[in-house]
C-alpha cells in the first residue's frame, strides 16, 4: 500500500507529501502540534500524523482550494482554522463537483485530481494504485472552522506560529510564519509556480495583489530562510519571494512582458523570473 511520504525539514518539524500531488507541514511544540494544510483527504494523513506526534493537534488551512482542505475529515477532534475571505470556497468546490461529475461527491474530484495531476506532479507512481486510495464512503461536504487572520498567533508551547495574510491566488490565502524553525509556510502563495485565475479584460488587479503580498513577506525576510510550500518541492529558498516581488513589479510596470503557453494542466498566460512562475492570467 502506498504510503504518504515524510521528509523532516527542522528538529519536530515535517513535510508529508500527499503522493507529490500536495504537501502538508506537521510542526511540534512541547505542548501540541499544528498540521499545516491536509491534502485533497486521499490516503490515510492521519496514521501519518500520529506516528510523528502523540501531541493535541490543531489544523491550519493555509486557503480554501480542495487540494489543501479535502482531508480535514480525517480529524474530527481537531480545530480547524482558516481565514474568513476564504468562506465561499468550500461551496465554490462543491459546484465544481456537480458540473465535473453531476453529484457533490467529493470523491469524484479526488479522482479528477489524481488523473489529471499525478501523470505530471508523480509520474513514476501508477495512477490506478493511487485511486485505490480515494476513500470508498462519502465524506462531509462541509466542516467546521475557526477564524484566523493576519496577525494571529498559535502557542505550540515554547514555539509561536504566526499568521501572515498573502492573498493573491485566494482571497484568504495565509502564510504561517515559525521563527524557531525559520521556515514560512507559505501554500500556494509562493511555490515554484503562482496561478493567479484570468480576469476580465486581462485586469491586473490580482497582479497587484500577489505584488502587495510580496512586498509585505520580503520585509519579513529576516525571520525566515526557506519556503514550506504547497506543491512541486518540498522547501525553498526564500530568494524566490524576491523574484515574486521583482516578476510582478515588472508585470505591473511593463519591463516584463509574459506570453500564452500550455504546459500539463496549465493553460495561460506567463512570466518567468530567476526561480519565479507566475501564470497570471490562467485559464487552467
Amino acid at each position: 500500500m502506498l504510503k504518504h511520504e515524510v521528509t523532516q525539514i527542522a528538529p519536530h518539524t515535517w513535510c508529508i507529501s500527499e503522493f507529490h500531488l500536495v504537501n502538508a507541514f506537521l510542526v511540534e511544540g512541547k505542548e501540541r502540534a499544528a498540521l499545516i494544510d491536509t491534502g485533497c483527504g486521499i490516503g490515510n494523513l492521519a496514521q501519518i500524523v500520529r506516528e510523528l506526534t502523540d501531541k493535541p493537534l490543531i489544523v491550519l488551512i493555509t486557503h480554501g482550494h480542495f487540494d489543501h482542505n479535502g482531508g480535514v475529515f480525517e480529524f474530527p477532534g481537531s480545530t480547524i482554522y482558516q481565514h474568513p475571505a476564504d468562506a465561499c470556497q468550500r461551496e465554490q468546490t462543491m459546484k465544481m463537483i456537480e458540473n465535473l461529475a453531476g453529484c457533490r461527491d467529493e470523491n469524484k474530484l479526488r479522482a479528477y485530481y489524481i488523473t489529471s495531476r499525478a501523470p505530471i506532479r508523480c509520474p513514476e507512481l501508477d495512477v490506478h494504485e493511487l485511486l485505490k486510495l480515494v476513500p470508498t464512503e462519502k465524506t462531509p461536504e462541509t466542516y467546521d472552522w475557526q477564524p484566523m487572520v493576519d496577525g494571529t498567533e498559535f502557542d505550540l508551547g515554547g514555539r509561536v506560529l504566526k499568521v501572515v495574510h498573502t492573498p493573491g491566488h485566494s482571497d484568504g490565502e495565509v502564510s504561517i510564519l515559525d521563527k524557531t524553525s525559520r521556515t514560512l509556510f507559505s501554500g500556494d502563495t509562493a511555490n515554484v509556480g503562482i496561478i493567479l485565475m484570468r480576469q476580465p479584460d486581462n485586469d491586473t488587479a490580482l497582479i497587484k495583489i500577489c505584488n502587495q503580498t510580496m512586498v509585505k513577506l520580503w520585509a519579513l525576510e529576516a525571520d525566515y530562510d526557506k519556503l514550506g510550500v504547497g506543491h512541486d518541492a518540498v522547501t525553498i529558498d526564500k530568494q524566490i519571494v524576491k523574484d515574486y516581488l521583482d516578476l510582478t513589479t515588472g508585470l505591473l510596470d511593463g519591463t516584463i512582458v509574459g506570453k500564452y503557453e500550455e504546459v500539463g494542466f496549465r493553460k495561460g498566460d506567463v512570466a518567468r523570473l530567476g526561480m519565479a512562475e507566475l501564470w497570471y492570467q490562467c485559464d487552467a
